[in-house]
């Protein structure tokens, strides 16, 4: 009796801490049956233990999930293992009457009563400790990645700094850019390109360095171009002001923009598969255009290089805009002295020709009348050259004061070409020296002021008319293009060196090649002044022939 009263008393401790477990327990019979089913069971599945008991455990998984688990336990019945520990076990899933999945973890037991195999689970709801840990790892990423954003933005503070520290510790900025290209290569392109627009209007490769030394010799062939002003690299950020990303590159593009067969080789060659251009840009002028690229062994650039490499240009380009800024202080100097020139020789020239023919009819009076007529006529000629000289140099001043005036109005250029070819006929006759145009029959209108045009056109074809020797030729012609039209004028002369080219824009400044008549330096200074604020642009170029070539590019009419 005793006996049977201390097995009940043992019953009554299970059933209590079976009760008062925060673990599901189950205990089925050897069909999977349940035969167990404890409160913290009911908790998590949502079930009474009256609903669930004598059903088969199937109830608890997910459909999915049933066949697989009898296999496991027909396993688990046969082997030698009396029991599974949590952790033993890779995740399952159980479902609660709702319908609703959830993680869990679970350790698994049998006991055999007689000829039947018995098996007890203990289950824990891991729903809240996935969340946990998802939430942490969500947190640790977040951390992560904040922590590179960090770090990238330190490393791309520090470059720009030292960059900058660098672009402004010189105004020598030709040199200063070879110590940057070393910057950006190799650490974010395989090789870099740097251009720069001439003060001219002509595009200056200045430097291409890579990172392969053995590929150096290569960077140095693409130095050498542009050779014409048609066909470059940089050539569409330049003209739009834009940056550009290319991460799509074929063979097609080579073919596009290069000028000969030798530049296509250098291209292929190089063999770049990203790129990206950003234009060197300073109070809404453009300067040039730094170019990267990476190669096929290197990640595409992406809007986040582009945005550093756009930070970096600005800093190139105010570094650029200092030297020239410089420069052109130094050649104010100069200028002032220059304009003192003009007028105490330039303008004394025909004074003194006014003076001495003045002198001369009030002392021979109007004896001879043949005499006379020549004076007056030498009073008049040089009256109109006095008066150029002091247009050329209100025009000049203006130019410098961004005052030019101008009238616009819907123009067709060939008009324009043909009128100023008819003004000069009849000097270019006179020098023995052939007018001729190339003009197509259509060209889109220009929206222009017609007398500022003529005036440049005619500056240049007075130019060209100094240079071209007896029995020469000059062209005038117009191409319409992607980005407007052309004009050029086109002499077969001795050409310009290409050590005066950089300066013949410039105020003042003469060439040393022989003309028939000496120049104030004064007229291309006007010309470049005026095409600019058409929103042009203006350079030269050697001519097929061996002479000057010079091109005015104009913006059609939208």
């Amino acid at each position: 009796m005793a006996s049977d009263s201390g097995a009940v008393d043992s019953e009554e401790k299970l059933r209590g801490i079976i009760s008062l477990a925060a673990d599901a327990i189950i205990s089925t019979d050897g069909d999977f049956r349940i035969t167990l089913f404890n409160p913290a069971a009911e908790r998590i599945f949502d079930y009474r233990a009256d609903e669930v008991l004598g059903e088969s455990l199937d109830i608890l998984l997910p459909e999915a999930a049933r066949e697989i688990h009898h296999a496991h336990v027909a396993r688990f019945r046969h082997s030698s293992v009396s029991g599974k520990e949590m952790g033993q076990r890779g995740q399952i899933w159980g479902r609660r009457r709702s319908g609703e999945l959830f993680p869990a973890e679970a350790s698994i037991s049998k006991i055999r009563l007689g000829a039947e195999t018995h098996f007890t689970a203990v289950l824990r709801d891991i729903t809240q400790q996935r969340r946990a840990e998802a939430e942490r790892e969500a947190l640790l990423t977040r951390e992560m990645q904040a922590r590179a954003i960090a770090e990238s933005a330190q490393r791309r503070i520090g470059f720009l700094s030292r960059a900058s520290d660098l672009l402004h510790s010189s105004l020598a900025y030709e040199e200063t850019f070879r110590v940057l290209l070393d910057l950006i290569v190799p650490e974010q392109a395989t090789f870099c390109v740097v251009d720069v627009v001439e003060e001219s209007g002509a595009v200056r490769r200045l430097h291409v360095v890579h990172a392969d030394p053995e590929k150096q010799e290569l960077a140095e062939r693409l130095r050498s171009y542009p050779h014409t002003q048609a066909h470059y690299l940089t050539r569409r950020a330049i003209l739009g002001s834009k940056a550009e990303l290319i991460t799509d590159i074929t063979d097609r593009l080579f073919v596009d923009i290069a000028e000969n067969a030798e530049h296509l080789e250098i291209l292929r060659e190089l063999a770049p598969a990203s790129i990206m251009v950003v234009p060197l840009r300073s109070r809404e002028r453009v300067l040039g255009a730094l170019l990267y690229a990476r190669d096929k062994n290197e990640s595409a650039y992406n809007d986040f290089d582009v945005a550093l490499a756009v930070e970096l240009a600005q800093s190139a380009a105010s570094a650029v805009d200092n030297a020239r800024l410089y420069r052109r202080s130094q050649s104010a100097i100069r200028a002032r002295d220059d304009v003192l020139g003009v007028v105490s020789h330039d303008l004394r020239n025909p004074l003194a020709v006014i003076s001495m023919c003045a002198t001369s009819l009030l002392e021979s009076g109007f004896g001879d009348e043949g005499r006379n007529l020549e004076a007056i006529q030498a009073i008049r000629e040089s009256t109109r050259w006095a008066q150029r000289l002091i247009q050329d140099l209100l025009d000049v001043t203006a130019i410098e004061a961004g005052g030019l005036s101008l009238v616009r109005r819907a123009e067709d250029p060939v008009l324009l070409m043909t009128k100023a070819a008819l003004f000069f006929e009849e000097l270019a006759a006179e020098r023995a020296v052939t007018l001729v145009t190339a003009l197509p029959d259509q060209v889109p209108l220009l929206l222009c002021d017609a007398d500022r045009i003529l005036q440049a056109l005619g500056n240049l074809i007075g130019n060209a008319l100094k240079f071209t020797p007896t029995g020469g030729q000059i062209e005038l012609g117009a191409v319409v293009g992607q980005d407007g039209v052309r004009l050029y004028v086109a002499d077969n002369g001795p050409g310009i060196p290409d050590e005066d080219v950089p300066h013949i824009f410039d105020r003042f400044w003469t060439a040393r090649r022989d003309s028939r008549v000496r120049g104030t330096g004064m007229g291309l200074a006007i010309v470049r002044g005026i095409i600019e604020a058409h929103g042009g642009r203006v350079w030269v170029e050697r001519n097929a022939s061996g002479g000057a070539m010079f091109n005015l590019l104009l913006p059609t009419l939208p």
